[in-house]
């Protein structure tokens, strides 16, 4: 069944012309939240794993993490032909050139990596970090994974991101200036950010032209700092059917290129605290594709519309 918004993995299937996996890295950075630079906590709604996928060993050099990766992808799918180095926990770009160089060259190191992913923070892309990664999109098919998060500078302090609003808007330019393509991260439902908050967002994806989109529901790890006030009683969070309506909303407003690398936060089941529906991904996944189905709405559908999202 064709989506009626634009997924990332038929894109990929297209793009390199066989299935295509990514393959989770820790080479062992940090971030300015968490090494005394902007703070020591990281991020209110992080746990001390930093994005780290459960099946990466961060004590492994990074080729032999990827080898590793490659194989039990392979174990589970003998049919994948194509990898995707994807440098997901914690701040990837937060160290001198010449180290990620090195580092970025062993993401390189299996011929069968077509692509590679780097997630880091809008504030940890200094001229020569941009020049770094630019020298890598010439030689690969390269993304930045950027946190936006909110559109509420408020909403950012709040969550102790240490990053304005404008600060993502000028890491976005300076990656276009470059030719790299950026995909966004957007959680919907943190504190304080209201309905016409989460949607506003959209628009300024649209007006920067970001390649890729990841929308994450708010979700507690239950080691995070935010567990606190949720066991306290003073956060809630989105129902299963308020987040649905909001993503097939928030999928309306923005622009039908956009590539949707993902709709819902996923945490292991040991370190998740609530809300209990986002164990369920397939099952919600299901349940979009079957209420934009019903509704008739396609990404994109809203997009040229200003009103709500100008403000």
């Amino acid at each position: 069944m064709s989506k009626r918004y634009r997924a990332l993995n038929p894109a990929l299937r297209e793009l390199f012309g066989g299935r295509t996996r990514r393959i989770a890295l820790d080479a062992g950075f940090t971030c300015p939240t968490r090494d005394g630079t902007l703070g020591v906590g990281g991020c209110r709604y992080c746990d001390a794993g930093g994005g780290r996928a459960w099946s990466v060993d961060p004590e492994e050099p990074v080729r032999e993490q990827l080898r590793r990766g490659i194989e039990r992808s392979l174990a589970r799918d003998p049919k994948t032909t194509r990898f995707i180095a994807y440098f997901q926990a914690f701040t990837n770009t937060y160290a001198p050139p010449d180290r990620l160089r090195r580092i970025y060259e062993e993401g390189l190191s299996d011929p069968r990596v077509v692509a590679m992913a780097i997630g880091t923070r809008p504030d940890c892309l200094a001229p020569e970090t941009l020049d770094v990664l630019g020298g890598f999109s010439r030689r690969t098919f390269l993304w930045v994974e950027l946190g936006l998060q909110s559109i509420r500078n408020e909403t950012l302090a709040a969550m102790d991101r240490g990053h304005s609003v404008e600060r993502f808007v000028e890491a976005a330019h300076a990656l276009r200036e470059r030719e790299i393509r950026l995909c966004a991260h957007v959680i919907l439902g943190l504190p304080g950010d209201g309905t016409e908050d989460m949607l506003a967002s959209a628009s300024l994806l649209n007006d920067l032209g970001v390649w890729g989109v990841k929308l994450h529901n708010l979700y507690i790890h239950r080691n995070s700092r935010l567990a606190h006030d949720y066991r306290e009683g003073r956060l809630s969070l989105l129902t299963r059917e308020e987040y649905l309506h909001l993503v097939i909303e928030y999928l309306s407003y923005l622009r039908e290129n956009i590539l949707i690398h993902r709709l819902i936060g996923e945490a292991p089941g040991n370190r998740l605290l609530a809300p209990e529906w986002a164990r369920k991904k397939q099952d919600f996944l299901a349940r979009l594709d079957r209420e934009m189905d019903r509704t008739d709405v396609h990404q994109g559908d809203l997009s040229g519309i200003d009103g709500r999202l100008s403000g």
